[in-house]
C-alpha cells in the first residue's frame, strides 16, 4: 500500500471511519494469518493471534500511536501476538496442511501437484523444527522480515537469530529430499 494512502486511512480511523480499517487491514489478513498458523500450529490460535492483532492495531491507531509502516508494524504485532500465545497455551494441536498452501499459477496440472507435494514437504518439515527454529524461519521466509526486525520481535540479538536460521537451515535441508533445495541450503 502505498505510503500516503496508507496515512490518509490512518487519519480516517483516527476520525472515527470504522470502514477505512477495513480497507487498511484486510489484505493484510490471509499473510497475518498465514504467519500465525505456522507460528502456532493451530487454526484456531492462528485466528485468535490474527483477532487479537487487529484490535491492538485499531486501538494503538485510535490512541494516536505513530505508525510510520502499517505494514511492518503490523507483521510484527501478528508475531508477537502468535508468541504470547505460544507462550500461553505452550502446546500444540494438528495443523492442516492444506489450508496453508498458496495457489500456484503453474501452467500443467502436473507441475501443480508436483509444486503442492513440495509445498506439503517443506511446510511439514518447517512444522517438526523447535519453536524457536520454526519463529525465526516464518518470519524471515514468510513475513520477509530482515534479521534486524526479527531480533526486535523476538528481543534477542540479531546473532542469535542469525544462528537459529543457520541451525533452522541445516535441520531443514536434511529433512527435505529435494536434491536442487538441499543443495542450495548446503551453500548458505
Amino acid at each position: 500500500m502505498e505510503s500516503q494512502s496508507e496515512h490518509r486511512l490512518l487519519e480516517e480511523i483516527r476520525s472515527g471511519k470504522k470502514e477505512a480499517f477495513a480497507k487498511l487491514v484486510e489484505p493484510l489478513i490471509p499473510k497475518a494469518y498465514h504467519t500465525a498458523l505456522a507460528i502456532l500450529r493451530s487454526p484456531h490460535l492462528a485466528e485468535e493471534a490474527v483477532q487479537n492483532a487487529m484490535i491492538e492495531a485499531y486501538q494503538s491507531i485510535k490512541a494516536g500511536k505513530e505508525i510510520r509502516h502499517f505494514n511492518g508494524w503490523f507483521s510484527r504485532v501478528i508475531a508477537n501476538r502468535a508468541l504470547d500465545l505460544v507462550r500461553k497455551e505452550n502446546r500444540f494441536d494438528g495443523l492442516d496442511i492444506e489450508s496453508v498452501i498458496v495457489n500456484d499459477t503453474s501452467s500443467s496440472p502436473v507441475e501443480k501437484i508436483l509444486r503442492k507435494e513440495q509445498s506439503s514437504e517443506i511446510l511439514e518439515a518447517v512444522m517438526s523444527l523447535d519453536i524457536q527454529q520454526r519463529t525465526v524461519i516464518v518470519l524471515y521466509y514468510f513475513q520477509e522480515m530482515k534479521i534486524d526486525e526479527i531480533a526486535n520481535v523476538l528481543h534477542v540479538n540479531e546473532g542469535t537469530v542469525k544462528t537459529r536460521l543457520h541451525r533452522a537451515r541445516n535441520r531443514l535441508s536434511k529433512l527435505v529430499s529435494f536434491p536442487d533445495l538441499n543443495t542450495k541450503v548446503a551453500q548458505l
